[in-house]
């Protein structure tokens, strides 16, 4: 058979497979739409990364060894795909809007990123801030930012968040003394997680004192930027 015989048989063989593969992928896109309006009934975020995981593990085991890397690619794309058409029909406009988080930060951590890297990272607050939306896009959250020095303007801020899905409050060197913010966390109905990038009980034996944790939902503590991240997975499945 001449080589471009041989060239169009097998390109008859791949239009074929794609006649039978957009379909499937089309009405995956479907299922997944429709998948979004139940999680969105029930208030389940849009992000089921446990689901994913198996899901890219199966694409591997069917797979292969040959293909397995190049399949758990593909299919880590089409989970992509799924998750945006999800977040669509989220945002779809029904008159309900995405629960809000409220992420606060207190004395000193406006120069994170150039105080003591050693101990705090490299990451400055506004890139940790965006690693926080990023995560909240996936989750189906909304999160707004507050960073103050300033005692009083953390208990307000904390009083303004008080309807709020939750708050993630880093409140820096005034965990280990303000009662103004215990008292305003305990006065707002909104679950609070207190957030540390160090592990402070490895540290000086006043920063092993909290303060606030006694009316917190929980603390995460030693995990750097991390940490905020998973308080805001805690919060936005249910605080």
């Amino acid at each position: 058979m001449p080589q471009n015989d041989k060239l169009d048989e097998l390109r008859k063989t791949i239009d074929e497979i794609d006649r039978q593969l957009i379909p499937l992928f089309v009405r995956r896109m479907e299922i997944s739409e429709r998948v979004a309006e139940v999680k969105k009934e029930t208030g389940l975020p849009v992000l089921d990364a446990e689901r994913e995981k198996q899901i890219v593990g199966r694409a591997i085991s069917i797979a292969g060894t040959d293909f397995g890397g190049d399949a758990a690619a593909l299919m880590r794309a089409i989970l992509s795909l799924s998750r945006a058409r999800q977040e669509k029909a989220f945002d779809r406009d029904d008159g309900r809007k995405k629960p809000k988080i409220t992420v606060i930060n207190g004395p000193n951590l406006n120069m994170l990123g150039r105080r003591e890297p050693e101990k705090y990272g490299s990451m400055s607050l506004e890139q940790i801030n965006a690693m926080i939306l990023s995560e909240a896009d996936m989750l189906g959250v909304e999160c707004d930012f507050f960073q103050s020095n300033v005692e009083g303007e953390l208990v307000t801020a904390i009083q303004n968040a008080a309807e709020a899905k939750g708050i993630i409050l880093n409140a820096g060197a005034y965990t280990h003394y303000s009662v103004a913010i215990r008292d305003a966390i305990a006065a707002v109905g909104a679950p609070v997680i207190e957030v540390h990038l160090t592990n402070v009980h490895a540290r000086e034996e006043f920063r092993r004192t909290s303060m606030l944790s006694a009316v917190c939902k929980g603390v995460i503590a030693g995990f750097g930027p991390y940490g905020y991240v998973l308080a805001l997975r805690a919060l936005a499945g249910g605080g």
